[in-house]
């Protein structure tokens, strides 16, 4: 019975969000998240909190897909439609990608490596512990990094600054007891 009631109250609040949307109304959009919380709770009591959090950030964002089926309109194709670039295979080009390459998937792999590695040893947690917080973090700094790196248009500064950060984890890594 909770779980029909969870169901329903996760149809209610995504009325509830859609009508807000409609209208341009804030008081619905803070009524439907407080209705799309208690369905939270209702699905979490009913099916335990593994899978309520799952149903009820799941079963939402599915059923919204015919909201925007219904809402989707077409513009008018561009008057000016942007060309393509074409290939350059020039050697300063082909060169700068080939570095670009290499420092984002060699450089900032070992930099994000010894990073994660030295943050994690200064953590107060049991070895699996520090494994498991290093598991999720190395692919967030990379990520960062790579996004930091591609984004700036001073790319051996970053790559500087983030050499020295990792070669200052480097002594916490050597001197500190795992």
């Amino acid at each position: 019975m909770l779980t029909v009631a969870a169901g329903g109250l996760t149809l209610a609040a995504l009325g509830v969000v859609y009508k807000s949307w409609r209208a341009q109304a804030s008081t619905y959009l803070y009524l439907g998240l407080v209705v799309w919380l208690v369905s939270a709770v209702c699905w979490s009591m009913a099916q335990g909190w593994e899978f309520g959090v799952l149903y009820a950030l799941c079963i939402p964002a599915i059923l919204v897909w015919p909201f925007i089926a219904l809402n989707q309109t077409f513009l008018p194709q561009p008057k000016n439609v942007p060309q393509p670039r074409s290939f350059d295979f020039a050697r300063g080009t082909v060169l700068a990608n080939v570095a670009n390459y290499f420092v984002v998937l060699v450089v900032f792999l070992v930099v994000s490596v010894l990073i994660t590695l030295g943050v994690c040893a200064l953590l107060p947690f049991s070895i699996a512990g520090q494994l498991a917080t290093g598991t999720v973090l190395l692919p967030v700094l990379w990520g960062l990094f790579v996004y930091h790196y591609l984004a700036t248009s001073h790319k051996f500064k970053v790559i500087g600054a983030y050499a020295a950060l990792s070669a200052a984890c480097v002594p916490i890594l050597i001197f500190l007891p795992m």
